[in-house]
């Protein structure tokens, strides 16, 4: 009985992320993310495995607050955030639609110009580089940061391994939409903790920007390939 109610309280959660993906970050939905996470923290599991990391970071970050709540977001999010550009160079080069393409150009600009933000922020407010500001993240988190980026260089390198055409096209879309829920997920948990309000105001940038980016891959998804993403 407690494993099924683990399984239920996990597909709760992940509808309440989905309707979060797909809707403006208002006060209300916030909340109410907020309040399941404490609860679904409560009970860890093991399901599919990007949900369960979305799950466990969320979890991770709900519990922080100030200066360990902003340090640690930015210390994931700067490499997230590199490993897109990455991606988005490979769309570039091995891609095929326009739209795409442009799309791609759109994530380096934003992203490399968010990755200056964050790092002249650490730097500026708690004296820290990335690299220190990870290391000082709570040892749960450092291994939870391990893993994404662990995971991120084995989406980028299985990307790498696709050949230019439509079919990258499509492989493309597919690894950029999880990797864009991570963020908007991570995302959400700064506002009412971080103290910055700059730091809160770039997370509802991310959470607006690369949302309506992933119901536009869908889109794509649906009209060029026939997949419900």
């Amino acid at each position: 009985m407690r494993f099924a109610n683990r399984i239920a309280s996990t597909v709760i959660f992940a509808g309440i992320l989905t309707a979060l993906l797909a809707s403006p970050p208002t006060a209300s939905a916030t909340a109410a993310v907020e309040t399941h996470t404490a609860m679904v923290c409560l009970r860890p599991t093991s399901s599919h495995a990007m949900q369960a990391m979305a799950t466990r970071y969320a979890c991770g970050l709900h519990h922080l607050r100030g200066q360990e709540l902003e340090t640690t977001f930015m210390a994931a999010m700067i490499p997230h955030h590199v490993a897109a550009v990455a991606m988005a160079r490979l769309e570039l080069a091995r891609g095929t639609h326009p739209q795409l393409k442009a799309m791609a150009r759109q994530i380096i600009a934003s992203q490399n110009a968010q990755i200056g933000q964050m790092t002249n922020w650490l730097h500026a407010w708690y004296d820290l580089t990335p690299a220190q500001a990870r290391a000082r993240a709570p040892a749960d988190m450092r291994k939870m940061l391990d893993s994404m980026a662990a995971d991120m260089r084995q989406m980028t390198t299985r990307l790498a391994a696709v050949p230019a055409g439509p079919g990258f096209d499509r492989t493309f879309m597919e690894a950029m939409i999880p990797h864009h829920e991570m963020a908007v997920i991570a995302s959400r948990m700064v506002s009412g903790r971080a103290d910055h309000s700059r730091l809160r105001t770039l997370a509802s940038q991310i959470i607006t920007s690369q949302s309506a980016e992933i119901r536009q891959m869908r889109a794509w998804l649906r009209a060029w390939y026939g997949i419900n993403a």
